[in-house]
């Protein structure tokens, strides 16, 4: 038992993680569309999200709501390769970015890889974003 939650040592099985893989890309449509009652669905209640430059978010509702916060520009992902083993599912990406109202994207884009932990039902359960930095 982790953390006082016995679904954690249940791992996602081969079948609940290649619906899992769906599922995760499902969260980046529902995302560049701006459907949050899509992407909440996808989402155990318990799903923790870390974001770089936010704090954690824990819980679906808290998750929810630093996707609202930071809803300040338009969004859209390049998703460049998806891997996935054992309910975990990594995708690398760029995220571009406008300004609303902008009829380009003009803001720029970033390179991006998000980790992705799937439940035993093949809900996301967390998810670490990282961001491509040059030196």
């Amino acid at each position: 038992m982790i953390n006082g939650n016995e679904s954690e040592l249940v791992p996602a099985s081969p079948a609940a993680t290649s619906a899992g893989v769906q599922h995760v890309l499902l969260t980046y449509h529902y995302e560049d569309v701006g459907d949050l009652e899509g992407y909440a669905s996808l989402l155990t209640d318990d799903v923790m999200f870390d974001h770089p430059g936010a704090p954690p978010a824990r819980g679906r509702n808290a998750v929810l709501s630093a996707h609202t916060a930071q809803a300040t520009l338009h969004t859209q992902h390049e998703l460049i390769t998806v891997v996935a083993e054992e309910g975990t599912v990594v995708v690398l990406g760029r995220l571009l970015r406008s300004a609303p109202g902008a009829s380009e994207w003009t803001c720029g884009q970033v390179e991006f890889a998000d980790v992705f932990i799937l439940s035993a039902q093949s809900l996301v359960r967390s998810r670490r974003r990282y961001y491509y930095a040059p030196t």
